[in-house]
């Protein structure tokens, strides 16, 4: 059977990947030239572990199916997953090397989500960017040829123009990374930039400076002394990478991590959207740190009008705020250990919130 890949088209359309890292509204024209150069319905370039909704780029004409990839949970049972060691082995899985005819009739992806959309069969090249392994998947109808082995040769001499594009991109994408976080230095603000993954990929030196015993990186994890902490870190960053919306509370919510001794520190994380082809690139999210000690003293004035505090509980707040412990407060303000642990309670009480941690968030986020 002769190819239905153009050649000659098809290198055509691999030299539109640079251009396309620079100009990002031609990702979509630059996978609809390499799906019409390979004879197939659609394509679309993803990581080949680890999928989640943002992540990935694709031809116009799959986003519905990708819509409901995401919402129907296929993303997590995607039987094609099978031919990843073979894509790691040789570069290149074609559907006859991960299904028989037999599992095209039974198996509910072929059935159930494939069928939807009248799509069968695929290609996956595997390429790498950086330590992330990402494959371009090449997608055929049902009514279309199957990827040859013929076509599966020439799909493999595309690895080596995708890894070296996907190279440049992300060497682009490491200077615009390393612009911002210059920037944010300059600024006086920490920054933490994570890989899509939620492991660190990138800090600025305010941030390093931050860093101690109790707050440090573990194996690329920025962690917390406590369990809690790192635990309630980890599910903001999985909200925001995940691309939850504002309104979701793991994403709102920022995390404190408690330093004894020391105020703590509000890590807020954003979402890096628009970056061209941000799929190739090393960090996916940053994190603005902020040290409460360096913040100025809340003024009590405004803390008693708010919460109609007493002068001694707006003090107490106000040390509540910088980190202080009720034993703390009770040597600094000359009171009994009860009585501090009174003042605490009746703090946390006017304000509406049951613990410290609480109470810090909600001061920092009324910028007092």
């Amino acid at each position: 059977m002769a190819t239905r890949i153009d050649i000659s088209e098809l290198e055509k359309a691999m030299d539109g990947l640079l251009e396309s890292a620079l100009v990002p509204e031609r990702w979509a024209g630059t996978l609809e030239a390499i799906s019409r150069a390979t004879g197939s319905a659609g394509a679309h370039i993803m990581p080949a572990v680890g999928k989640f909704s943002p992540g990935f780029l694709t031809t116009p004409n799959l986003l519905e199916a990708f819509d409901v990839y995401f919402a129907e949970g296929w993303h997590k049972r995607d039987f094609r997953e099978r031919g990843l060691p073979i894509a790691l082995a040789k570069g290149v899985t074609i559907e006859h090397d991960i299904a028989s005819e037999e599992e095209f009739r039974r198996q509910e992806f072929y059935t159930e989500f494939l069928a939807r959309f009248g799509l069968r069969y695929s290609a996956m090249i595997g390429f790498t960017s950086g330590d992330t392994l990402l494959s371009l998947n090449l997608q055929r109808r049902v009514d279309d040829h199957p990827f040859d082995r013929e076509e599966e040769r020439i799909l493999l001499a595309m690895r080596s123009k995708l890894t070296a594009s996907a190279e440049i991109i992300r060497s682009l994408q490491t200077a615009k990374i390393e612009g911002m976080s210059e920037a944010f230095e300059l600024s006086g603000t920490a920054s933490v930039f994570f890989d899509r993954t939620g492991r660190v990929s990138h800090l600025n030196n305010r941030a390093e400076r931050l860093l101690d015993g109790d707050i440090r990186i573990v194996d690329r994890e920025l962690v917390s002394g406590s369990q809690e902490e790192t635990g309630l870190l980890r599910r903001h960053l999985k909200a925001v990478l995940g691309g939850d919306t504002f309104l979701s509370p793991a994403v709102s919510t920022p995390v404190l991590f408690s330093r004894p001794g020391k105020a703590p520190l509000v890590i807020r994380a954003q979402l890096l959207r628009g970056l061209p082809a941000d799929l190739f690139a090393h960090s996916h999210a940053v994190a603005i740190v902020t040290d409460l000690s360096e913040r100025a003293r809340a003024d009590g004035d405004l803390l008693r009008r708010l919460f109609a505090l007493t002068p001694q509980e707006a003090t107490v707040a106000r040390l509540l705020m910088e980190g202080s412990s009720p034993r703390q407060i009770a040597e600094i303000c000359g009171l009994t250990y009860e009585t501090a642990r009174g003042y605490v309670k009746k703090v946390l009480s006017k304000t509406g919130t049951q613990r410290q941690s609480q109470l810090i968030s909600l001061l920092f986020g009324l910028k007092i």
